[in-house]
């Protein structure tokens, strides 16, 4: 197979090949070990470096036009020297994952409807999903988010039509001349853990547990949250690095 990442093409030898379902569409995603070989130190040095860059993506397999067909990400690498100075060779081997981009067209949140101008979500170790969106909001929906407690479907309409159990971890709101906007986040609902380092769980289940015991005026907190949550300029930070 012939492979590009920046201005290095070289050609590769798939050592090893296997599928994997996507987290975040469920479609089948390739996963290969690709080895080769750099006879010249520049060329070496050039896959060195591109091997660290291309962590994210930007790795190509090109056609027999030579034109990209399939992007990558390097997830592993490593390279062994073979030989004597001057007369060996540098063999590099590359784990290599299938790039999938997506774009959420619609953000579904149990009756709320949002078409987001800005999304990101990634992948969580666990193998859960969780997402920040901005968009345009009416004020109806504003309040309905505002009063959202507990587990909710979410559906992201051209990422995924199958909605996901997940909880609203938080949220802004401001204006801009077009109207009212929200900046939401929620993650995958997931089983608590404990290990050595304390509690991994939701702690908003504790306040759920108030709620359903009747211990908390959910109105009266709905509208101090909401208050609280209240920013000046609603567009003034990016959504990627959640924490």
């Amino acid at each position: 197979m012939k492979f590009r990442a920046g201005e290095l093409e070289f050609n590769a030898s798939v050592v090893e090949s296997s599928q994997s379902a996507s987290p975040q569409t469920g479609n089948p995603l390739q996963l290969m070990t690709i080895q080769f070989r750099a006879q010249k130190e520049g060329v070496h040095e050039a896959a060195v470096t591109e091997a660290l860059q291309r962590q994210s993506g930007g790795l190509y397999s090109l056609d027999e036009s030579d034109q990209p067909e399939v992007e990558w990400r390097v997830r592993e690498s490593n390279w062994t020297y073979v030989g004597s100075e001057p007369w060996g060779v540098n063999h590099h081997v590359w784990r290599i994952e299938q790039v999938e981009r997506i774009a959420c067209e619609l953000l579904r949140l149990g009756t709320v409807e949002l078409e987001p101008y800005d999304y990101t979500e990634e992948v969580l170790p666990d193998g859960g999903v969780r997402l920040a969106a901005r968009a345009l909001v009416s004020e109806d929906d504003l309040a309905t988010i505002s009063g959202f407690f507990g587990p909710l479907e979410v559906t992201r309409l051209g990422i995924s039509d199958t909605p996901r159990q997940m909880r609203l971890t938080g949220y802004v709101w401001g204006e801009r001349l077009e109207g009212l906007v929200v900046v939401l986040a929620c993650a995958d609902v997931r089983s608590p853990r404990v290990t050595v380092a304390g509690f991994d769980g939701d702690l908003m289940e504790d306040l759920e547990d108030l709620i359903a015991l009747g211990a908390v005026d959910v109105e009266a907190l709905r509208e101090r949250r909401h208050a609280r949550r209240r920013v000046t300029n609603v567009d003034a930070w990016e959504l990627i690095g959640l924490g």
